[in-house]
């Protein structure tokens, strides 16, 4: 399957971090999201932070214009529904270990 980027937004927030006294915490966390469409007109957002217990995961994309380029050149498994945030974390981190290698 073939996908594009067609919508970014960023939002980078102040945030709480942590679950208990000792390890609260502020961090400037990345609150956006990235819109994927497939070959079929399908479009999917994905938010570029998953939160689990106060602890945050963020997708960065160095350079946007570049990685949706790059993505439109790739056959890629489809995205799963249920796990979308896992699905463009593994094609960010596939694009920046061939951007690495060059």
């Amino acid at each position: 399957m073939k996908y594009k980027v067609i919508e970014y937004n960023s939002d980078v927030r102040k945030e709480r971090t942590g679950t208990c006294d000792l390890c609260f915490d502020t961090a400037l966390v990345e609150n956006g999201s990235i819109t994927v469409e497939d070959e079929n007109g399908k479009t999917t957002n994905i938010e570029l932070t998953w939160w689990s217990w106060g602890d945050y995961f963020t997708i960065y994309i160095d350079n946007v214009v570049d990685f949706s380029a790059w993505l439109q050149e790739r056959d890629v498994k489809p995205i799963d529904e249920v796990n979308d945030w896992s699905w463009l974390d593994r094609l960010v981190t596939e694009y920046d270990e061939e951007q690495e290698d060059e």
